[in-house]
């Protein structure tokens, strides 16, 4: 074998260099680590229980007819079962695709306008959909599907105010991957079910592989904004975790295709902690054969 030049020698090493320091560039303490999971944690919590959380539903209602009026009086088609919610609070009405509102208290408002009479409060085809308010009460019109109906909150609803946290696996960085991403050209359509039995599709825009213990793993990526969304069941799913799976939320590939994917960060969907919520079930190719334990378990577990 020929000597190396002593020029070559050093652009080698220059170049063993900066590979070592970007394949380091992933890397994160043991310390840093588990700040950087109990902050998330934290965020989380806060998440949970602000005003558009999920610990303070308190009712959803589909509509079934053309006009449909909310109270605590049997006699409403939207019964809502709080004894310091109105009696009778007012009518939704259907009109094609948009939705109205007509009260009949005072008091209600959108955002700092009184309502006297009715109201446009839906319509899908400009995206219209405001929170109307009422003392601690909030509420909203939605669609899944073909269903259209309303979501109530109370800000100070019991569960907020008992909320004790959710239970977790210990932080273990085993369970934090440099995985890749391969993109789909073009994007993938895949079938999402949600817990009301609905399919629709979705787009999902990439895989994510990563490899544990001699296997290599896929999971297929949803886009959410600026960042990947994964919905996925494992080995855990049933039993230390929710029946119907978790959730994860990764940035989005950098230069290199690289995506930290880090299942400490997990979470429960919302169905967990409210009936009152229509979440996205795992598609099938996201049920994976391993048991990943890490992140959020099944709450009060």
């Amino acid at each position: 074998m020929k000597h190396l030049s002593f020029s070559m020698l050093i652009l080698l090493l220059l170049f063993s260099s900066c590979h070592v320091e970007k394949e380091e560039s992933y890397a994160i303490s043991q310390e840093a680590h588990t700040e950087e999971i109990e902050n998330w944690y934290n965020n989380r919590v806060a998440s949970l229980k602000s005003e558009n959380g999920w610990l303070n539903l308190i009712g959803l209602y589909w509509f079934e007819q053309d006009s449909n009026r909310l109270g605590m009086n049997v006699g409403s088609e939207l019964l809502v079962d709080d004894a310091l919610f109105p009696e009778f609070f007012g009518t939704f009405g259907k009109v094609g695709k948009q939705v109205y509102f007509s009260p009949e208290i005072d008091g209600i408002k959108i955002g700092e306008e009184l309502i006297t009479e009715k109201v446009l409060v839906f319509d899908p085809e400009n995206d219209f959909s405001p929170t109307i308010t009422y003392g601690t009460y909030r509420m909203s019109v939605l669609q899944r599907s073909d269903l259209v109906g309303l979501r109530l909150r109370n800000v100070e609803s019991d569960l907020i105010k008992d909320f004790q946290g959710i239970d977790r696996f210990p932080v273990n960085m085993e369970w934090r991957f440099e995985a890749r991403f391969i993109p789909y050209e073009p994007v993938k359509e895949i079938p999402i079910s949600n817990v009301l039995g609905q399919t629709y599709p979705a787009e999902a825009i990439g895989y994510l592989s990563f490899g544990f213990e001699g296997r290599i793993y896929n999971i297929d990526a949803l886009e959410e904004g600026d960042q990947l969304y994964l919905i996925f069941a494992d080995g855990t799913s049933g039993a230390e975790t929710y029946g119907g799976g978790r959730y994860l939320y990764t940035q989005k590939a950098d230069e290199n295709g690289i995506v930290i994917l880090d299942f400490n960060k997990a979470f429960n969907p919302p169905c967990v902690f409210t009936p009152f919520a229509t979440c996205p079930l795992p598609p099938r190719q996201n049920i994976l054969e391993l048991a990943i334990e890490a992140g959020e378990r099944n709450w009060g577990k």
